[in-house]
């Protein structure tokens, strides 16, 4: 029930794709105190102020009171000294999101409901059977949407719309009157490689046919700004230009003014030009032209999956392809297929692509928005026929209890969800259809319940913990030096099955229990804070009435409360996800075999240690802290000190402020160890039981399916499971601060050797955590946690896969198995879960490509908008900076430049294709953001 909020707010994006009980469970956290008097001495001010409202961090008195009076930290007594004192998060302020506005509906996706519709008013219902096909008459009227104020577009927004409607608005063929030759169609920046060969590479070419073409890369991996300009001479549909700059021409006129010509240009014209996806997985584009006896082949690599599909689309609508006028969508839970014909059509859709295509904003920004809502009037048009047809109308009714529907594209058993950009460029993928199947799902999350060995009924995931604890060993399980005890006083959280720790001055308690602020606005003092922090915190920024977030109810809050609230829930998932990048090292709750209390004995130091309290938990925190211990003591406080005993045997001590703290952290680890550990299991049985089926279903074995699972067609695997549990909605709409985690095999460079580690994905970055300790000679020693050696910044980065990591392997598998010839691969067995895989090498690598050159660029921002410069200008007088800037530069990557690639192996084929989709989801969460190109018009510099 989202009727109030912005349909951009925060908890309206995430409650379109989830229901408000996994909003709940996924957000809820526990923090447990006290916040030591020593950090609030040296963090209070800038902690306490970025919980304020904007109004109130100038320091003035007339600001609402951000807090409010509480009790004293109370003093818990009993078995598991639990005491809830809930927390009211206070807003934080949300910055704008860049990028293009178009508006969306306030429904969010839509949902399975078993009223009943007007039947006249949706797509008729021809035929139905279970495993059959349904047919439906073309849409007559969709529902309208919201609209928004107008918006001004740049000139890349504007060129991709308006080229986009042209190209509808001419059903396809890609001409369209009102656009001249040597105007721009499409532009984007991509990474390319050029190979050449002698074959004749004939009219298909992919990932599978390059297995049998002997190919020489004449330019390696290369950043270009890729520019697609009408042409219409002889054949020719278009020219496709390569430039190394990003000020481009708007048409061949002011191109010949230009410095910078371009590197290639690729004539399109459909007898001498042919293009294809090269791979299913990563969305890599293939263009190759024949010249005399030689082939040329150009590797595209875009920014995110959903640019290069588009671009897919567009070209091979260049080329003469013929969107299909009907889309068949199958519903797998029922076993039927649904036949939607003229998809994308509406009678006021031509006339809008019409008027676009002339330029007009406001046609612009309806195009857009109609673009946009196809994907959910598809979902409608399904769902509408499944409810009116006799035989469904039962299913249907149980089917709608709570299940939101999205569209998924398989391909054998990977699912990649209709979302995001993807969602609103829906025109952009029809031409998936050749490589995959579109079904209709509901939107699965990770699972919230597991069972334990020997138990009958599931139990559920606990709630994370958080809070500050002194740990008393180093990372080898050492707990002594000359006799004493090592200490570090950490901040730990818990992410997933990871506890997670770093350092005091890097960590971000949450907001305590409200507070009036001083009469004269200053912030309160240290102790005072401390006061009102109880010992026990639950934080639920979504809490449950009646199956719906309470403040979100038939009663809600009002409007000034209601964004304070969302913004508060922002707030917090960026705390967690600021906490995530900035951990210095993780324990997995997995490898934990018992949570108990101090066992004197346990460790050879306890014969020198006396029970004491010389280890302060309030001291006042280095603001220079390090990773190096703090300290050695000879005393150790038995009773608020506990132990994590590992499954390699070592020891973790850890002292938390008294002894119901210590209760309270042990029944929480423990509960949380414990769900965790079955979770991994059931995760990765699930992992082995879809291998199981498909080998099954298509009768192949074990080493066939990595090679089926990569370059099978599509008509080969329609038979093949996918699960949506495996390939959830978590990740993608971030219900979770991680995205992704695992084991993955990582060469940080081309020509070093591939060491195991600890790869976490979360919030646009890959951070690398060591899996084994080793002294220098190389011999493995026993640990007890592992710490963050390295950490990618996946703005800007490319990920390819595949048969075109070839090169960056380098040293590849070369042995010989005489059972099966042809296969260099021998079969391999991880202990740690029990996987086995057989795949070759190059199906289980993808690379990571950054830039390493960077190169200043003056946005088209600040040169061709008047208004904007006079505003900057204005500001720099204002701030004294007038003429000390003559304009504003950015720094951005150097374009035709070589990068550094990043290579990864991942366990098997199937564990890849994970990765590969996670991040390049991420990538392309962070590519939305304004180009950093400028498009030179006639009369401007």
């Amino acid at each position: 029930m989202t009727s109030n909020l912005s349909p951009d707010s925060y908890t309206a994006r995430r409650l379109e794709h989830a229901t408000p009980s996994h909003l709940h469970l996924t957000s809820r956290r526990t923090f447990i105190g006290p916040i030591p008097d020593g950090w609030l001495k040296s963090h209070r001010k800038s902690w306490y102020r970025s919980y304020l409202p904007v109004g109130g961090r100038s320091g003035s008195s007339s600001h609402k009171p951000s807090f409010t009076a509480a009790a004293a930290a109370p003093s818990v007594d009993g078995e598991d000294g639990e005491e809830a004192v809930e927390t009211v998060l206070e807003p934080r302020p949300v910055s704008e999101r860049e990028g293009l506005a178009v508006p969306a509906s306030t429904g969010g996706a839509p949902r399975l409901s078993s009223q009943s519709a007007d039947p006249s008013s949706t797509t008729s219902l021809l035929h139905s059977r279970r495993g059959g096909s349904v047919a439906a008459e073309p849409e007559q009227s969709i529902q309208k949407r919201t609209t928004t104020a107008r918006v001004r577009f740049d000139d890349v927004s504007r060129l991709q719309i308006r080229a986009r409607a042209s190209r509808l608005a001419a059903r396809g063929l890609g001409r369209n009157s009102k656009m001249k030759d040597g105007e721009l169609m499409k532009m984007d920046k991509m990474l390319v490689r050029i190979d050449i060969t002698q074959q004749s590479l004939g009219e298909e070419f992919d990932e599978r046919l390059s297995q049998g073409v002997e190919a020489k890369t004449m330019d390696k991996w290369r950043e270009f700004m890729i520019v697609c300009r009408k042409q219409s001479e002889d054949d020719t549909v278009g020219v496709l230009q390569l430039y190394k700059t990003r000020v481009i021409a708007a048409n061949m006129e002011e191109q010949d003014k230009m410095k910078k010509r371009p590197k290639a240009e690729i004539i399109l014209s459909p007898h001498r030009a042919r293009v294809n996806l090269y791979s299913a997985l990563d969305k890599t584009l293939c263009i190759w032209t024949r010249e005399n006896s030689r082939t040329t082949i150009y590797y595209l690599r875009a920014s995110s999956g959903a640019v290069a599909v588009e671009w897919f689309t567009f070209l091979t609508s260049l080329l003469g392809w013929r969107r299909p006028e009907t889309l068949q969508i199958s519903v797998p839970d029922l076993s039927v297929t649904l036949r939607i014909d003229d998809p994308f059509s509406t009678p006021e859709a031509a006339q809008i692509m019409s008027d676009a295509a002339a330029g007009d904003d406001t046609a612009l920004m309806k195009a857009a928005s109609h673009e946009a809502g196809v994907a959910k009037a598809i979902i409608a048009r399904c769902v509408d026929m499944l409810r009116f047809s006799p035989e469904w109308a039962d299913v249907m009714k149980t089917w709608s209890e709570g299940n939101v529907m999205g569209l998924a594209w398989k391909r054998y058993d990977r699912l990649e969800w209709v979302h995001g950009a993807v969602e609103q460029k829906m025109y952009g993928t029809s031409a998936m259809q050749r490589t995959h199947d579109l079904q209709l799902r509901p939107k699965d999350h990770y699972p919230l319940k597991t069972k334990c060995r020997g138990e009958t009924e599931p139990i559920q995931e606990p709630s994370p913990v958080e809070g500050f604890l002194i740990r008393l060993t180093s990372q080898q399980g050492h707990d002594r030096r000359l006799g004493k005890m090592l200490f570090k006083r950490l901040y730990f959280t818990t992410q997933d099955h990871f506890l997670l720790f770093l350092r005091p001055s890097d960590a971000k308690p949450p907001p305590p229990p409200k507070m009036q602020p001083k009469a004269n606005g200053n912030i309160p003092s240290s102790d005072e804070i401390a006061k009102s922090v109880p010992l026990k915190l639950d934080i639920d920024p979504y809490p449950l009435q009646d199956d719906h977030v309470s403040w979100l109810g038939h009663n809600a809050v009002p409007p000034k409360e209601l964004t304070q609230l969302d913004e508060a829930a922002s707030t917090e998932a960026q705390r967690n996800t600021d906490m995530m990048l900035a951990a210095d090292g993780f324990i997995d709750l997995c490898d934990i075999a018992k949570v108990r209390k101090m066992r004197k004995g346990a460790t050879p130091a306890d014969q020198n240690i006396d029970n004491g309290d010389a280890v302060d938990f309030d001291i006042q925190i280095d603001p220079t802290d390090s990773l190096t211990d703090d300290g050695s003591t000879t005393e150790v406080d038995e009773d608020r000190t506990f132990e994590l005993l590992m499954k390699n045997d070592l020891v973790i001590r850890l002292q938390a402020y008294n002894k119901s703290a210590a209760q309270l952290w042990m029944s929480r680890l423990y509960a949380l160890v414990t769900y965790w550990s079955a979770r991994a299991k059931a995760d990765m049985d699930l992992y082995k039981s879809v291998r199981a089926q498909n080998l099954a279903v298509l009768n192949i074995d074990e080493r066939t399916e990595a090679t089926v699972g990569s370059f099978a067609y599509k008509w080969e695997v329609q038979q093949s499971y996918a699960s949506s549990t495996l390939y959830n909605m978590c990740g993608i709409t971030s219900c979770r601060t991680i995205h992704l985690s695992g084991l993955l095999f990582r060469k940080p460079r081309r020509h070093t050797t591939f060491t195991r580690c600890h790869v976490i994905l979360a919030s646009g970055h890959l951070l690398i955590y060591q899996d084994t300790l080793r002294k220098r000679s190389g011999k493995k020693l026993v640990h007890i946690h592992h710490e963050r050696i390295a950490a990618i910044d996946l703005q800007g980065c490319y990920i390819y896969s595949g048969l075109l990591t070839e090169n960056d392997l380098l040293y590849q598998n070369r042995t010989f198995d005489s059972n099966t010839p042809g296969h260099n691969a021998l079969p391999r067995v991880y202990l740690e879960d029990g996987w086995t895989s057989t795949d070759e090498d190059a199906m289980t690598t993808f690379v990571i490509w950054h830039s390493k050159s960077k190169a200043w660029f003056k946005s088209s921002h600040f040169v061709d908008d008047v208004k904007a410069s006079q505003k900057s200008a204005a500001k720099d007088a204002k701030s004294g900076l007038e003429g000390k800037f003559e304009t504003k530069l950015k720094r951005v990557s150097q374009l035709g430049a070589t990068g550094r690639s990043v290579v990864f192996k991942a366990r098997s084929r199937a564990e890849r294709d994970h990765w590969v989709l996670g991040i390049g989801n991420e990538i392309e969460k962070l590519s939305g953001r304004e180009a950093e190109v400028r498009v030179v018009q006639a009369g401007k510099s």
